[in-house]
This record gives structure tokens, C-alpha cells and sequence, in this order.
């Protein structure tokens, strides 16, 4: 019963003494968890802060992309007006008198503003 008791004993200091050897002084697993913590809290604000440089060049880079494409549909459609402008009517010369007239008569619609004769 006594060497029962006695191994007992020297199990259970075998197991607790590395809990007591490190101590308080700071040494211990408990501040190499709080160190790590602040370093792996330092790398991740520095990971969001590229993160947030990233996306605000990507966001500056989509608002110029699409001011570019809004600039080139404008030339486009300053183009579209011109070819326009300068097109004859085809038709002028066909059909009875009457149609003839209300051809010539008939304005384009984009040039709504101008005075009819």
C-alpha cells in the first residue's frame, strides 16, 4: 500500500514540476502567447492596411476604365449626330408632288429647334 501511495506521489510531481519550473518570472507559456498575439496582431493590421492600399488602387483604376469607355461612347455618338447630319434624303425626288413637299418640308428630328419655312 505504501509503494502504491509513493508511486502515486512521484507521478503526480513527475507531471506538475514542469508546470512550476518556468515560474511567474514571465518566462512561461503564458507570455510567449500574449508575444505572439501582438505579432500576429501587428502582421495582421499591416496585412489590412496593403489590403486597403490594394483596393483603393483597383477602385481608382475601375473609376478611370469606365470614365475612359463613357469618354469614347461620347465620340461615338458625336460621330453618329455628324453622319447624320450630313445624310441626304434618298427619297426626295420620289413619289407624287405632294409626298415631294412634305419631304422637303420635314425636318430631322434632332434639329427640332430650328424654325420651319
Amino acid at each position: 500500500m505504501k509503494a502504491l501511495i509513493t508511486t502515486l506521489i512521484a507521478l503526480v510531481f513527475l507531471f506538475t514540476a514542469p508546470a512550476f519550473a518556468k515560474g511567474p518570472g514571465g518566462t512561461g507559456k503564458g507570455s510567449q502567447k500574449r508575444e505572439h498575439i501582438r505579432t500576429h496582431r501587428g502582421v495582421m493590421e499591416e496585412k489590412a492596411g496593403d489590403k486597403a492600399v490594394k483596393i483603393r488602387k483597383m477602385e481608382q483604376k475601375r473609376l478611370k476604365q469606365a470614365e475612359e469607355k463613357s469618354k469614347e461612347a461620347k465620340k461615338g455618338l458625336e460621330k453618329q449626330r455628324e453622319k447624320k447630319a450630313e445624310q441626304v434624303q434618298k427619297e426626295l425626288g420620289k413619289g407624287s408632288e405632294k409626298g415631294q413637299e412634305a419631304r422637303e418640308m420635314r425636318r430631322k428630328w434632332w434639329r427640332f429647334w430650328e424654325k420651319g419655312e
